[in-house]
Formats: structure tokens, sequence, C-alpha cells
């Protein structure tokens, strides 16, 4: 027992002699700080999409700091601005003291160029690029993308079954599609919408890609404009804009269907859509009804379009070695069922 005793000794003391040998020390470490001339300029998002509506001629901008006690001005540079379309109403962000977000910078674009639907890209820096705030947040670039459109709702419209030639259902059942309404189309602001007692803009977007044919999702929307009866159909033009005092342009040609057509020579090129006309092919409504049900044929072109030679190809299903020139005429039928406004 003594013998055990003494080893149980040996084996306690190392532990004891290491634990009060330490050399740890209670420190305490400073965190580094941000340099006094510090702003930390920066824009809270690398990407921002601005929807507008067509009678809106500009949208703001604005930029946030890190350090916000003085007042002070920061240049901001464009990185990207195709052929001067966007316009800066000034060359630097102004910071009131003790304000974290900047005076906003209105930017204005070419009025007389731009199109409906399509999108527009300026490109922002602020700081060449280079934070200089330990603590900085957000982004030294920022890319703002603007596209001008109605705003699109389905909610006061009902599905329909689109019947359409070119897809082999003009005589069939066809394919559900949802139609959709402009609500802010010639927006009446006595009367709220919705408001179906004037014109109305209406739309089946992605045509293919909603009966079906493609995958991709196009520019292919056939959208068009009635009158307070929902009769005297009419696409969606830039005349029509430019009547209306919009300056907005708008095609009705060579729009993308999600469709491509390859040939022989291995070369494959889109599958636009040009429209053609439109007509109301019948009607089904009374006075006490609850809806109109419209009924609108489409007549459009199909062709291959090879953009570098400007040239359009027929559709084949044969692997022609030679693309003949021209384009295919097809139908499409609709029903509309539009919803009647609440009796004042």
């Amino acid at each position: 027992m003594k013998l055990n005793k003494f080893f149980f000794g040996l084996l306690m003391t190392p532990a004891v002699m290491m634990v009060g040998c330490s050399d740890y020390e209670d420190t305490e470490v400073a965190s580094p700080e941000a340099d006094a001339d510090a702003i930390g300029a920066y824009f809270k998002s690398s990407a921002t999409s601005a929807h507008l509506s067509p009678e809106q001629t500009s949208f703001q901008v604005v930029l946030n700091r890190a350090s916000f006690s003085e007042a002070v001005n920061v240049p901001v540079k464009v990185t990207a601005n195709d052929d001067n379309f966007f316009s800066l109403s000034a060359e630097q962000f102004v910071f009131d003291a003790e304000k974290q977000v900047s005076s906003p910078i209105t930017v204005t674009f070419n009025q007389s160029t731009v199109e409906l639907q399509e999108t527009y890209s300026l490109g922002l820096q602020v700081a060449d690029g280079v934070k200089d705030h330990l603590y900085g947040a957000g982004y030294t670039d920022a890319v703002y993308s603007m596209v001008i459109d109605y705003t699109w709702k389905s909610d006061s419209l009902a599905s329909t079954m689109v019947k359409d030639e070119y897809a082999g259902t003009l005589d069939k059942e066809g394919a559900l599609a949802a139609v959709e309404i402009a609500k802010d189309f010639e927006v009446d602001e006595e009367k709220p919408s919705p408001d179906y007692t004037k014109n109305s803009l209406v739309r089946i977007s992605s045509f293919f890609a909603t009966i079906g044919k493609s995958k991709a999702a196009g520019k292919d929307h056939i959208q068009f404009v009635v009158d307070k009866d929902h009769k005297n159909p009419q696409f969606l033009t830039t005349d029509y804009l430019a009547n209306n005092e919009i300056s907005l342009k708008v095609n009705t040609t060579k729009l993308a269907t999600g469709m491509t057509q390859k040939f022989a020579e291995e070369k494959e090129y889109p599958i636009c859509m040009d429209l053609v006309g439109i007509v109301e092919a019948a009607t089904a409504a009374t006075a006490e009804a609850k809806t109109d049900n419209v009924t609108y044929q489409v007549t459009y072109e199909l062709y291959a379009f090879d953009e570098k030679a400007d040239k359009k190809y027929l559709l084949s299903t044969e692997d022609d070695t030679v693309p003949v020139e021209g384009n295919t005429q097809y139908k499409a039928k609709f029903e509309v069922k539009f919803v009647k406004a609440s009796a004042e």
C-alpha cells in the first residue's frame, strides 16, 4: 500500500506543476479603427431594377455611407451607358451633415429611342471601386436596369383555350393560356381600375411558350387594344402610343418566339413572328351578363430569320440542304372574358 501511494504522488506532481506555471495572461486587443477621413460610401445593392410606367420619364438613385457626421460630396462615375442613353442630373452624390443617405440623383433617358418592354442598363461607380472604410457595407459598383411597361394582371380575366393553326389545334381543343390586362393603361383617376367602360389593353404573353410549342419564353407577346365595347381590336403599335402622346416604340415584327430552325448546312436560326392582323371573330354577351365573352382571331407570319443576311426562310420539318426564302402565314383564335365593372 505504501508503494501505491508513492507512485500516485509521482503521477500527480507534474500536473500540479503545469497548472501553477501557466504563461497565460489576460490581455485586451483593440479593434482596428477606420481612417478619420473614410466615408464608406456604398450602394445598397449591386443590381437594381426600375419598373416604370409609360408616362414616367425618369427614376432616382441614392448612395449610402458608413460615416455620416460631416457634410460631404461623393463623385460618381458612369461605367456603362450604351449610346449615352441615360443622363444624370448631377455628377456627385450630396450628403448633408448627420445624414446617412444622400440626396437623390435623377436619371433621365432618351425618350425618342426607348422601346416598350425593352431592358436598358446603367452602370455607376464610386470611390474608384475600392472601399475606403473598414466597416463599409454594400457595394462601390451598381447596375441599374430599367424597363418601361404596363402593370399586367390576370386576376380580372379568365384563362382561355388558344386554338392555333401552327400548333395544329385550330379545329381542336387547343392549349390553356392566361390572358392579361394592363391595369394602368389609360387610367381614369376618377374611376380607379378595374373600369372597362373605356379602352382596354389585353395580351397573351410569350405566345409559343404558352401554347407549348417552345420551352423558352420569348418576346412574342400578342397585345392589343379594344374599345369600350371590347370591339375593334388593334395591335399595340408605335403609332398608337404616339397618338396618346407617349414617346415610346413597340415592335410587331421579328418577335422572338424562343424556337429555332436548323437546316442541313448546320446553321440554326431563330424563328420569328410578324403580327399581321387581329379581328373580332365572335361575340356572346347580353346586357345582363356578368362577362363579355369575345373571341379574337390573330393572323401572323412565321419564318427562320438570318440576321446577318437579313433574310427570311420558310420553316421545314425536313433537313433541307438549301433554305428557301419566304414565310408562312398562320392563324390563332382565343376567347377573352371581360369582367364587367360594377354598376354605380
